[in-house]
């Protein structure tokens, strides 16, 4: 089946969350244009505020589930936990009433902001650069439309620098919770380190799923974007037999 353009006469009310990063953010796009959206600098306990902030943001709109026409979410990367709590719900919103589910990478959710930005010089990149811990950062780069031209990939800085020149960027902005770090390897007269929020932004989420393309029947629902183990790790069981022994 063809996928069609949203008709711009009715534009899609969309309800729309991030939870991947150390905020917890819903939006709801109406069909007038008009955006509302919550945010929460949480650190933890995105179970908990998820629900509480959907149910609010619908109440005080005067929106029901029913009234919803889509549905956006982050698919990571990033926490672990993060990124399943907001997929969770989503999904489960998705089933109960058979609504279609947008998905976004957590790093191009971050680089909505500064697409138009960008579309001013097109010979400037924009590299998202998101602290994984462990020496690490996840990184995605995009061009002056804001179009992916790489993966999502999780890399040491100094491997990142290499990859970076080999895709041929000579002056980017870089944005993100990494972005200080990767920017401090590289020519300081070719990067600019923006001051954008370090956790996506649902409304911007909500809008982009809004201009999207309607997505064919039968779309599988979307899977979390891992791209490395958890940090947290059950023992094994010789270290808990050990414990016992003691």
């Amino acid at each position: 089946m063809l996928a069609l353009l949203p008709d711009p006469q009715h534009r899609p009310t969309v309800l729309a969350c991030d939870t991947s990063q150390q905020a917890c953010s819903v939006a709801l796009a109406l069909a007038d244009g008009n955006i509302i959206e919550r945010l929460e600098e949480t650190g933890r306990g995105h179970t908990e505020k998820l629900p509480l902030m959907i149910a609010d943001i619908l109440e005080s709109s005067g929106v029901g589930l029913q009234d919803v026409d889509r549905l956006g979410v982050t698919v990571g990367p990033g926490t672990f936990a993060g990124v399943r709590v907001g997929l969770a719900a989503m999904r489960a919103i998705r089933i109960s009433h058979h609504l279609p589910l947008y998905p976004i990478t957590t790093t191009h959710a971050l680089a909505l902001p500064i697409q138009q930005m960008m579309q001013e010089d097109e010979a400037h990149h924009c590299i998202v650069a998101i602290d994984a811990r462990r020496g690490e950062l996840y990184c995605q780069i995009f061009d002056a439309q804001g179009h992916p031209v790489s993966e999502v990939m999780a890399h040491t800085p100094e491997a990142l620098v290499k990859i970076i020149a080999k895709e041929g960027v000579s002056r980017s902005n870089i944005i993100g919770s990494g972005s200080e770090i990767l920017a401090a390897l590289m020519r300081a007269d070719a990067v600019s380190c923006l001051e954008m929020p370090f956790w996506p932004q649902a409304g911007l989420i909500a809008d982009w799923v809004a201009r999207q393309e309607v997505l064919p029947e039968n779309t599988p629902p979307p899977e979390p974007l891992y791209l490395r183990p958890p940090d947290a790790a059950l023992p094994d069981a010789s270290s808990f037999l050990t414990r016992q022994e003691g």
